[in-house]
């Protein structure tokens, strides 16, 4: 049975940290994948222990006819009045609310693009190339490196269950469709199972 991961973090900060194995710098494909898509929901959002950032994520959540939903499904129990007041700036929330509303932010985000990630990169048929960069060995004794070089390869059929574990959080599956896409590339797919990084050129 595979470990169910998507118990794991939800915001950005909280996913990434350094990997690593014998020196090289190194992610799983399927985490290269969200990375990626995070790296694009992201832009340049301040941090939420910011002022700025603060406000965004609440005005973010709240806008149109979400009203506190998502706020109160990431398990914020404040009034309606109090949270009014860190809407206005008039309160700053305690540090667990604030990392309650930062997953709330990420969690509102990833469903309302992940539908858009998916005509993006579909692109009407023609799928998205993606640039696979092999892991960093400069920290790798040189009688253990790997003949390793970028290699791009465009991906059409998967994008639309790529997004979906995206949105779910579901690092297993992610794994599991990075398989199929290295599966092409020939011989040596089995060195590209873990990656500095990826380039979407969508």
């Amino acid at each position: 049975m595979r470990n169910d991961s998507r118990s794991a973090p939800l915001t950005p900060e909280e996913r990434w940290g350094d990997l690593g194995l014998c020196g090289a710098r190194r992610m799983s494909g399927g985490e290269a994948l969200a990375r990626q898509l995070d790296d694009w929901a992201s832009g340049r959002l301040p941090s939420v222990n910011t002022s700025r950032g603060l406000a965004i994520r609440l005005r973010y959540l709240t806008w149109d006819k979400r009203d506190d939903h998502w706020l109160r499904r990431a398990g914020i129990t404040a009034t309606d009045r109090t949270i009014a007041r860190w809407k206005n700036g008039q309160q700053r929330p305690r540090p667990a609310n604030l990392k309650k509303i930062d997953r709330a932010f990420w969690t509102c985000r990833r469903a309302h693009l992940a539908e858009y990630y998916k005509r993006r990169l579909w692109d009407d048929g023609r799928g998205t190339r993606i640039e696979i960069h092999p892991i960093d060995q400069e920290q790798v004794e040189s009688s253990r490196h790997r003949e390793l070089r970028v290699r791009r390869i465009n991906v059409r059929r998967q994008w639309a269950a790529i997004v979906d574990a995206w949105n779910s959080n579901d690092y297993a599956a992610l794994d599991d469709l990075w398989q199929s896409i290295v599966h092409d590339l020939g011989s040596d797919h089995s060195a590209y199972s873990y990656v500095s990084h990826l380039g979407f050129a969508a």
